[in-house]
């Protein structure tokens, strides 16, 4: 990919993927529409604007949700473009602080977040960890599942916030007969914040740590798609070479394993139809997560899956699948502009109600949390949560 040839085929365009994106919706400015992002890398490359704290920050103006690739008749790669802006920006001093900042947490506690992980693990599932010994490069272990050669990949998020959906997703798989460990190795992050912040060099070495941890095991499966995608994806780009597959759990599920199970109550009241006092018939719409849809082209697993529990299809956004709109907590926006990634989260909540359903279900734990945070009141749950007893 050629930064300069894909500015290029942007600036030309007549701004056909503006309305597209949330970052440009939210924010209603021309400069961080998908062209107006473009053209500024493209005049800072001609040495028509200047390379500085104002143009590199433009950079971080996005999602990397890849909105505007769908609707782009070429596939310009907006993201992936704006991506060597970034490491250009963090190599020179330039991008902005909050970015810096959280590379800070990132490399005293190997995560985003100023917690331990592997602390946080053996608190929540002491019987899952069979060494005392944390970040052991040679750490040899199945856990509960035996020597098995699959592992569950929660990564830092759901560590974060929710460990108790990790319990479920891993007492789930195992209630169907698969046999999966709890990863527990040295790191547990895939390095993505890294790769988005654009400091290249500090997510190569966390690539480098995490990769022959990876190497042990056939199979890894998670439900942040994130992860998936810098794992299995940005991994090998970089020139690694990495014999394990990696699934999404939604994809490895047995549907009719799933359904044959007693569905927790909030399933239950979809299924039959009930009612809720406070508001009236219970549905659920369904949030397609970026990475999960437009990255991995995962859409109709999850709409399955909820549907072999509840007996009906989920209610749909107006943009779903490949046309859905971001949650609001993509491409570090959350820290560069807050007031933007939230008014992306109101955007799209805005939506939700419109479907008039009572529950929203989606299959990212980023996606859970940020809806949470922007509405805490709302009746909003991970996948594996709605359908796991």
């Amino acid at each position: 990919m050629d930064p300069k040839q894909t500015t290029s085929l942007c600036n030309s365009c007549p701004k056909l993927c503006r309305f597209s994106c949330p970052v440009s919706d939210a924010d209603r400015d021309e400069a961080t529409t998908p062209w107006g992002k473009m053209s500024t890398m493209k005049l800072v490359d001609e040495g028509k604007l200047t390379w500085n704290p104002e143009t590199a920050s433009l950079a971080y103006k996005c999602l990397q949700c890849r909105a505007s690739e769908t609707v782009c008749e070429l596939g310009n790669p907006v993201p992936e473009t704006l991506e060597q802006y970034r490491i250009k920006a963090f190599r020179t001093g330039i991008a902005p602080a909050p970015v810096y900042e959280n590379v800070k947490i990132f490399q005293n506690h190997n995560n985003p977040y100023p917690i331990d992980l592997f602390d946080k693990l053996k608190t929540n599932f002491p019987e899952e960890i069979i060494s005392n010994l944390p970040h052991s490069p040679s750490l040899t272990k199945r856990g509960l599942g035996g020597d098995s050669k699959i592992t569950y990949f929660p990564g830092c998020t759901e560590i974060r916030y929710f460990p108790e959906t990790i319990g479920k997703t891993l007492k789930l798989l195992r209630g169907l007969k698969i046999k999966i460990s709890l990863y527990q190795e040295p790191i547990l992050c895939c390095g993505y914040p890294l790769y988005a912040a654009g400091d290249l060099e500090s997510f190569r070495e966390l690539a480098e740590i995490n990769i022959p941890a990876l190497k042990r095991y056939r199979e890894v499966w998670s439900s942040c798609a994130e992860c998936l995608y810098t794992m299995e994806t940005l991994y090998r780009e970089m020139g690694y070479k990495i014999s394990t597959q990696f699934f999404h759990v939604s994809e490895k599920l047995d549907l009719r394993r799933v359904a044959g199970g007693r569905a927790p109550a909030r399933a239950q009241r979809v299924s039959t139809g009930g009612r809720n006092p406070q508001t009236g018939p219970a549905s659920v719409a369904y949030h397609d997560p970026c990475f999960l849809g437009r990255y991995r082209g995962v859409y109709e697993a999850p709409r399955k899956i909820i549907e072999s529990v509840t007996g009906q299809p989920p209610l749909e956004f107006f943009r779903n699948r490949e046309n859905s709109y971001c949650c609001g907590a993509g491409g570090l926006l959350p820290i560069t502009s807050p007031e933007t990634s939230r008014k992306i989260t109101e955007n799209r909540l805005e939506e939700f109600r419109a479907t008039g359903a009572t529950t929203l279900v989606t299959a990212c734990p980023g996606c859970v949390h940020q809806f949470k945070k922007v509405d805490p009141k709302l009746d909003v749950v991970s996948l594996i949560d709605f359908i796991a007893i």
